[in-house]
């Protein structure tokens, strides 16, 4: 029986649900001896602490994460017994960087979950400072030199796949993408019956630039007038802001603002609740190559769709079941979403359809059994 050592400083909770998810798909399969040596994070830790807050706190996670990353590839250089094979969670350039000073021939055999780039969300995505600046090179160079000490790297989508490629000079051989794993059990409940009342529309999200919030909020102020439809914003971060000066100037009465962090099962009952669930509209840049967690939680649940027409894929997959936005800029995108919004309102058939073929496509192609076939691949040809 192969062994799969599960090694690294680990991220979990809510908010980085894939590792954990993968760890206890991989347990339930019989044909691997799962070891966990992984050094996993508290739930409530999150990397832009790094860069945002008090000097104390993001010196004391900065120290964690480096100590606990060279603790991590001590131990497992310690416990590799040859055909082994190691996964490492995200973040996993924080224990790569420390193997990365082993010669190759002598290093463990590393799959490394790279998730999304710790370089991209830090300075090109976020807009934390110059992304050509000092800060931003040295991040850079770390993420690539720890990333090529990987074996297999894994990422979300074929776009972030040719994106990593490109930024850490990565061969396209040891890059997969493959889905990410929830806890589906959570939005796999029996089709909800349709609800009566107004229409409601949900967007969960970090509210971080990809997800297009000014977008949905236009939309917001454009739909005030429109009787027996609402709008739910659950969500905080980085453009916070934004929504306190919509809510600041006069909010319409059927927008709400959920701000506090909510757990997943509450997620997860927001989205049985709603009829249309709201993707990404951050237009090009990240935004276009990301499938985010939200979307796999409404496929999953069987909601109708509503998210931008630029985005991306795991490898070998059939679009999305959904109505896609094709304007990208922002006042146009959300006199489209608008119209979307309101046909959709007026079709309760168009509605039952789509969220049909989303629950089909998410069992077809991204949920736990999809994703068991996947790994099974990748260990047989690691065998081979």
């Amino acid at each position: 029986m192969k062994r799969l050592l599960v090694a690294g400083v680990a991220m979990r909770g809510d908010g980085y649900p894939n590792a954990v998810n993968t760890v206890r798909l991989l347990r339930r399969n019989g044909q691997w001896d799962v070891r966990d040596h992984a050094d996993w994070l508290p739930d409530e830790t999150r990397l832009w602490q790094l860069v945002r807050g008090r000097l104390l706190p993001r010196l004391s996670l900065m120290l964690r994460l480096g100590a606990g990353g060279f603790v991590q590839a001590v131990g497992l250089c310690a416990t590799f017994k040859r055909g082994d094979v190691a996964y490492l969670p995200y973040p996993a350039p924080l224990t790569l960087w420390w193997l990365s000073m082993i010669p190759a021939r002598w290093r463990p055999y590393c799959m490394a979950d790279a998730y999304v780039s710790l370089w991209d969300s830090m300075f090109r995505d976020r807009g934390n400072g110059n992304s050509k600046g000092v800060l931003s090179r040295v991040v850079r160079f770390f993420e690539g030199r720890a990333l090529r000490a990987a074996d297999l790297v894994l990422v979300d989508t074929e776009a972030n796949k040719r994106q990593m490629i490109s930024d850490f000079s990565l061969s396209p051989g040891q890059v997969r993408s493959l889905p990410l794993a929830i806890d589906e059990q959570l939005f796999l409940g029996p089709p909800v019956a349709a609800r009566t009342g107004a229409l409601r529309v949900l967007f969960v999200g970090t509210l971080v630039p990809l997800h297009g919030v000014e977008v949905v909020l236009a939309a917001s102020d454009k739909l005030a007038s429109i009787e027996g439809i609402e709008i739910l914003l659950v969500g905080d971060g980085q453009q916070g802001g934004l929504v306190e000066d919509f809510i600041s100037k006069g909010a319409p009465a059927n927008f709400r603002w959920v701000r506090e962090w909510r757990s997943m099962s509450s997620i997860a009952r927001e989205i049985e609740a709603a009829d249309i669930c709201l993707g990404v509209f951050g237009g090009a840049g990240k935004a276009s190559r990301v499938l985010p967690f939200k979307l796999y939680y409404a496929l999953a649940a069987g909601k109708a769709v509503v998210t931008q027409a630029d985005y991306a894929l795991p490898a070998d997959r059939p679009p999305l079941p959904a109505i896609f936005l094709t304007s990208a800029g922002n006042d146009d995108a959300a006199e489209e979403l608008v119209r979307v919004i309101m046909a959709l309102a007026a079709d309760a058939d168009a509605r039952s359809t789509l969220g049909a073929e989303a629950r089909i496509y998410f069992e077809r192609q991204l949920s736990a059994e999809v994703i068991e076939r996947e790994w099974r691949d990748i260990l047989d040809r690691v065998g081979e």
